[in-house]
């Protein structure tokens, strides 16, 4: 709902913004009514966080105001954004993992002194903390339970509740689905709702262009730091008409098309997986095989293996049993770098904690797995290094000052343009891609999707596991169903559609073998 107040909840006008000599926005200007929920999109790089980062007082603009409800508010520092009303849900969580729910909660809050005046209260903040979480509709998340038991989506609604006990009147959501299930998803869905008939109003951030037709009052579209277009939802009559404006082209081929000849039983098999299960029972019994020139897709739930299977794989989790032969060799059990030398790569899905050296420019990433391309007599060339970071940055279109800057500094898509260009630097024979387009936008998913299948022409194997349907129905030549740690079922051709893959993911072929099995036995 939009609010018929006169002022604004919030205004932005004319802010401007630099970082040395790189300019990031121009002259923005952009309002938020009391109530309304309005995305904003645009391509990695457009300019979607430092915006934010100024609304939350993390940096201070070059020139320009910001206005809450036709005040001008001057907000130096995310302290000031809270005393404002202003609260942040940040697309990483940022919660202290070893203390309770509602010390994370009220954290902010706790007075300096209160060691030396009076002991915490932890008895009324468990209740105060009860009472916020029941205003979410969250009433199985438990106060006093530590915050690192609980799910992605539990810590996330945590978040959501430390901005509502600082009574925030608006309410910043950064890529908030982007680690939550479908069932998850609907819920948070439900939340935002209840906050905007409380007239809370919420900036929404999301490549996901569902999410914001479905849940959107308003979208915002940014571009190289201007803001290009502003539109009703309910007024937009196509998702080309965004992707437009946040390329400033023609944006086509989402999803290039498919190998055209079928494949067969004689083509070359560079992956084989027989029997595989892992230590710790996550997955069990894992069969399948990956052909030259052909994309497999892994499709499942949140938490039914698809990740640990990949990482039993290639020799980042230990294995039970099974056998894995890669190029007709076995290679069952060898360790990380061993099976990355062979051609096997493995893109993780957690860029930050387990792909990239965030303090280290983009340079020494891109070559970290591969350095026999830069190293010449036992020493490393830095000719060769930045030649071959330029080259990957240039392929992969990433948006940075050079090939000098911080890789913690970049756009989070462009983060993970880095993290394909680090695998990619030298041919593989087989990629295995873990939630590869995760947070990047529309255009540059369409590129890296090109980027795959141009892969595929050149005969090398990919695996693509991905939480994203439409990626899996859009890429994939073929299709492995994981379901608790079983591979389920697997669909190709015609047959790759969301009722097929769906029926295998969500466990009801367990109700129909039952229901067959019950019917038999009672005949």
């Amino acid at each position: 709902m939009v609010s018929d107040l006169s002022e604004h909840l919030l205004e932005l006008k004319n802010i401007s913004k630099s970082f040395g000599t790189n300019q990031v926005l121009f002259g923005v200007n952009f309002t938020l009514d009391h109530g309304e929920i309005h995305a904003i999109i645009g391509e990695n790089g457009a300019g979607k966080s430092t915006m934010m980062n100024i609304i939350d007082g993390l940096f201070a603009p070059d020139s320009g105001e910001i206005y809450l409800e036709g005040e001008q508010a001057k907000i130096s520092s995310p302290i000031d954004a809270q005393k404002l009303g202003i609260g942040f849900v940040h697309q990483e969580i940022a919660l202290c993992q070893d203390v309770s729910v509602a010390q994370n909660i009220f954290m902010s809050q706790v007075p300096m002194d209160v060691g030396k005046r009076a002991f915490m209260n932890y008895k009324k903040q468990a209740l105060e903390a009860r009472t916020i979480l029941n205003q979410l509709d969250s009433g199985t998340i438990e106060p006093t339970a530590l915050v690192m038991n609980l799910s992605i989506s539990s810590q996330q609604i945590v978040e959501i509740a430390k901005a509502l006990s600082r009574k925030c009147r608006v309410l910043i959501l950064d890529e908030p689905t982007a680690a939550l299930s479908e069932t998850e998803t609907n819920a948070l869905y439900k939340i935002m709702r209840q906050l905007s008939s409380q007239g809370i109003g919420i900036i929404y951030i999301s490549h996901r262009m569902s999410e914001i037709f479905e849940n959107c009052d308003t979208v915002s579209v940014l571009r190289d730091g201007s803001m290009i277009s502003k539109y009703k939802v309910k007024e937009v009559t196509s998702v080309q008409q965004l992707v437009n404006d946040m390329a400033g082209r023609e944006v086509t081929m989402l999803y290039p098309d498919k190998r055209q000849t079928p494949r067969t039983e004689k083509d070359h098999v560079l992956l084989d997986v027989r029997d595989l299960s892992d230590e710790n029972g996550r997955f069990s019994n894992i069969n399948f095989k990956l052909h030259k020139g052909e994309i497999l897709g892994f499709s499942g739930l949140i938490g039914s293996g698809r990740s640990e299977v990949m990482q039993g794989i290639t020799g980042l989790r230990r294995l039970k049993s099974g056998r894995v032969e890669f190029l007709g060799k076995d290679i069952t059990g060898l360790k990380p770098g061993k099976v990355f030398s062979r051609g096997l790569l493995y893109m993780s899905e957690d860029r930050k904690q387990t792909g990239l050296f965030l303090d280290m420019s983009i340079s020494p990433n891109i070559s970290a797995v591969h350095r026999d391309l830069i190293v010449k007599n036992g020493m490393i060339q830095a000719g060769l290094e930045k030649k071959l970071a330029r080259k990957m940055v240039g392929d992969l279109n990433v948006k940075a000052y050079g090939i000098d800057q911080f890789v913690m500094d970049l756009s989070g898509g462009n983060q993970q343009k880095i993290f394909l260009g680090k695998l990619l630097a030298k041919k593989p024979a087989v990629v295995i891609l873990d939630e590869p387009t995760r947070g990047i936008d529309v255009a540059s998913k369409a590129e890296i999707h090109r980027l795959l299948r141009s892969l595929v022409a050149e005969e090398i194997g990919v695996i693509i596991v991905s939480s994203e349907l439409n990626e899996i129905l859009g890429m994939c030549d073929r299709v492995a169903v994981m379901n608790e740690g079983s591979l389920v079922g697997e669909v190709e051709g015609e047959d790759i559609n969301t009722t097929s893959i769906m029926y295998f993911a969500s466990g009801a072929f367990r109700i129909d073998s039952k229901q067959t099995s019950n019917g038999a036995s009672n005949e």
